[in-house]
């Protein structure tokens, strides 16, 4: 039987295998494309390179998150991959980028394994804002969730990248 934990692994390896099927067969110049940079509404688009970096990055500092909530991890280390460095130029090369998605990949399944049930109803005050507190379960889902998101913009954006230079 799958527990929990197991369901929120497989679901992750899942989206990480669509982030690399994206990329795969990409050259460079595509992760720098943005469909348009005049909007209406929100501005311009983000380039498919930014949104898979920021797909991952915030998959790491979600899942880091969750390990805080359970004292495993200090808040001034609760952050993604690379850090600041997460939008780096490096992203805009594909080897680069289909290493970076397997290698968060590697980080976030090594946070999910560490967890176990009793864990994901844990709960915590933020360090900073008394009002707000943060749980380990929702910090998974929302990891997974804003992932899926962020992969259907990446899908997108694929597409009419494909549209244009066809």
């Amino acid at each position: 039987m799958n527990t929990e934990i197991e369901t929120y692994r497989t679901l992750l390896r899942e989206k990480y295998e669509e982030l690399d099927l994206i990329l795969d067969g990409l050259p460079d110049e595509a992760l720098l494309w943005q469909p348009f940079v005049e909007s209406p509404w929100r501005g311009p688009a983000n380039s498919l390179g930014f949104i898979v970096a920021h797909a991952v990055s915030s998959t790491v500092y979600l899942l880091r998150r969750a390990e805080w909530v359970l004292g495993r991890r200090e808040w001034r280390d609760v952050e993604g991959d690379e850090g600041a460095d997460e939008f780096g130029p490096d992203n805009y090369h594909v080897a680069y980028l289909r290493e970076r998605v397997w290698r968060t990949h590697g980080i976030a399944d090594a946070l999910l394994t560490a967890f176990v049930p009793p864990d994901l109803d844990a709960t915590w005050t933020h360090p900073t804002e008394s009002g707000r507190a943060f749980h380990v379960r929702y910090d998974i889902v929302h990891a997974i969730e804003h992932l899926s998101e962020h992969i259907g913009q990446a899908q997108l954006t694929r597409q009419l990248w494909a549209l244009g230079s066809a």
